[in-house]
């Protein structure tokens, strides 16, 4: 097995885009940034107040970020308090029917995020799915596979997955060098202390919103900065409505319950995106890994695997350090602290995201619907397809 140590990698300008990047991290943004991460990206006042920094240098250094991704930061909402249940979805497609999967996951309109993906899977998705639907939607995977559109699948229930901003103490942005630090962080996992934060099942819901609401979260699913009048003319409904939803039900409730923020450490061309089951020897070693992935740059969110000591770790690390990555692994099984670990590897260009359905929820009824019916039916329309 390597040797686990410190390597610092210097993102080279052969890739398109690094001095666009390398602009958006320079140390003054990356204050304002990882301020915003922690205080929440809608509050710019308080945010310069954090920082120590003039309000109009945070507000036209934000808008320039925002001019350029068109977007800082998204909303996470909590799905159980919206009564749902986060699925992650792995499918292997029969041979040459990879677009039509695509189609299937697609149908019951339950889907967060949809991408192509290498391994003993073709797809990987998020599917957010109503609690009372459960067992339907677990027997239309099976239908999928019945009718010889997947020829294998695994269904994992998780926790929400809890956003990871990038740890820029590592990074030098004179040099556009990144530090990792293999070293300390394996032997932060055995010094011996407790766990500084820990990750649980969440409680089951109801639904504790209505259509509007949805609609509200929508428009944050798209831009956590959105105005609240832009919102409410989406809506249709009055600013003053949007203003007290949001401050005094949405937030308050723990319906909004955290923001992920698109700042790229490297250029997408130099990295490659992994979705890494991690199954822990204990609760105890799994908050360990938790609590250290806060510093662990190169992760981009956390799940858990509900009912069991296993998390899934979405990992966007530079190519040189993918090896690197998978010793770590390695070596906490060795000491441990896992039992097993595996990884599919996500096409980033195949990726299709959307929002929740607010179209789904009856308004009268304060209920997720779903015509199981239909969707059947347009299953059978894949199925027809294939055998075409």
């Amino acid at each position: 097995m390597a040797e686990l140590k410190a390597e610092t990698v210097r993102i080279v300008d052969s890739y398109g885009g690094i001095r666009e990047i390398a602009k958006q991290l320079d140390p003054t943004n990356i204050k304002i940034l990882t301020t915003m991460a922690k205080l929440g990206p809608r509050n710019l006042l308080d945010v310069a107040r954090e920082c120590g920094i003039p309000f109009t240098t945070v507000y036209h250094r934000i808008a320039q970020i925002e001019a350029k991704s068109k977007q800082v930061a998204i909303l996470v909402p909590n799905v159980v308090r919206i009564g749902m249940v986060r699925l992650v979805v792995l499918a292997a497609a029969s041979a040459g029917e990879e677009q039509e999967v695509t189609k299937a996951l697609m149908i019951p309109n339950f889907w967060r995020a949809i991408e192509r993906c290498e391994g003993a899977f073709t797809h990987h998705t998020v599917q957010v799915v109503p609690r009372v639907f459960l067992k339907q939607f677990k027997e239309y995977i099976a239908r999928m596979m019945e009718m010889n559109i997947i020829k294998s699948y695994r269904i994992l229930m998780t926790s929400d997955s809890v956003p990871n901003f990038p740890d820029f103490s590592f990074y030098n942005s004179g040099t556009n060098e990144w530090t990792f630090d293999w070293e300390s962080w394996m032997a932060e996992l055995n010094d011996g202390n407790p766990p500084s934060r820990t990750i649980e099942d969440p409680e089951e819901s109801a639904a504790a919103v209505d259509k509007v609401d949805l609609q509200i979260l929508e428009n944050l699913e798209l831009n956590a900065r959105a105005s609240f009048t832009d919102i409410a003319r989406d809506v249709k409904v009055s600013p003053q409505t949007v203003k007290h939803r949001y401050d005094s039900k949405l937030l308050p409730n723990g319906i909004v319950k955290a923001w992920q923020f698109d700042v790229v450490p490297y250029p997408l061309e130099a990295a490659a995106l992994h979705e890494v089951m991690l199954q822990f020897t204990s609760k105890e070693a799994m908050n360990k890994f938790f609590s250290l992935a806060e510093k662990l740059f190169f992760v981009v969110s956390v799940s858990k695997v509900l009912r069991q000591n296993a998390l899934l770790v979405r990992t966007f690390t530079l190519n040189p350090q993918v090896p690197r990555m998978f010793d770590f692994f390695s070596r906490l099984a060795k000491v441990g602290l896992l039992e097993s670990y595996s990884a599919a590897r996500l096409h980033l260009g195949t990726r299709e995201k959307q929002t929740v359905s607010s179209e789904l929820f009856n308004d009268e009824t304060k209920e997720w619907t779903w015509n199981a019916d239909e969707s059947e039916i347009g299953l059978r329309a894949i199925r027809d397809e294939v055998q075409s």
